[in-house]
């Protein structure tokens, strides 16, 4: 390396720093004598070589503007989202809690109805049970012995006869459903006057057995209690004729029954508090 560049070396700093005061002299030499022409060039040479620059920043900030204003539209956006929903699934709620309680209402009113309408007293009670087996057709209600219930007491519905009393506790009874295979009730048909005996069955809801065989029975005849079985008092709905059977050699013809009360779905019923003590063939079951 020759002295001279060694000597700049050595001198950079004050090298730089003399050339750069030299360039400033100069240039405001020359703006002093050519303002406008000198200070029109700078800003066009300073635009030529900044704005490209300038302008790839600028693009970039607005792109991370538009990115972050996005994220947080979007996270606003959800979070609203979800709140919506939970409202929306307390709503639902509500209005299925409000439905439930209308039907029950309306359950509830048809009792008192029965209950207004009904000679004897009868007690409201809730179903609190059924049989899980499903081999005896059986529910538990929330009335007992400190109600005054007793066995073979009638358990009835406004569409209907639901069974007996079989088993009481001082807190709870257990009702013997009229679908019970071993359940008995006297029948009679409404339209002709006919009556036989209605029993469970697995199969079909009940049964209406020992009708005489040349008696006028036709699908869609009405059955109410006959009221000679010694527990149902006469004319409770208990359902109505679905098919008749005629069996060649029998003394009597049968018939299928649809019982008028839906034992699915049996949620509420009304013990007919008789104080007459019941007996008969109702009371010992088929």
């Amino acid at each position: 390396m020759s002295p001279f560049f060694r000597l700049l070396a050595r001198y950079r700093r004050g090298v730089v720093l003399t050339t750069t005061l030299i360039v400033a002299f100069l240039l405001l030499s020359l703006q002093v004598r050519h303002e406008r022409t000198v200070v029109t060039a700078v800003r066009q040479a300073l635009l030529t070589v900044l704005s490209p620059p300038i302008t790839i920043a600028a693009l970039a900030v607005q792109g991370v503007r538009d990115v972050w204003t996005g994220y947080i539209d979007l996270r606003a956006i959800r979070q609203e989202n979800l709140r919506l929903k939970g409202e929306v699934a307390v709503l639902k709620r509500r209005i299925d809690q409000l439905a439930e309680q209308a039907l029950e209402t309306q359950r509830l009113q048809r009792l008192l109805a029965l209950h207004q309408a009904a000679p004897v007293s009868l007690i409201s009670a809730r179903v609190i049970g059924k049989d899980a087996t499903n081999w005896f057709k059986t529910v538990l209600l929330d009335r007992g012995s400190a109600d005054g219930v007793r066995r073979n007491l009638p358990v009835v519905t406004p569409d209907g006869l639901v069974g007996r009393v079989v088993e009481v506790t001082p807190t709870a009874s257990k009702v013997q459903l009229l679908t019970d295979p071993v359940s008995a009730a006297g029948g009679l048909l409404q339209r002709t006057r006919v009556t036989g005996i209605v029993v469970g069955s697995f199969a079909v809801g009940a049964r209406v057995r020992y009708l005489p065989l040349m008696a006028d029975v036709g699908v869609g005849d009405e059955v109410v209690t006959s009221g000679m079985g010694g527990v149902f008092p006469k004319g409770i709905p208990i359902g109505r004729i679905t098919a008749v059977e005629r069996k060649s050699g029998a003394l009597f013809q049968e018939a299928t029954l649809q019982p008028a009360v839906n034992f699915s779905r049996l949620e509420e019923a009304m013990v007919l508090m008789d104080p007459a003590p019941r007996e008969g063939f109702e009371a010992e079951g088929w």
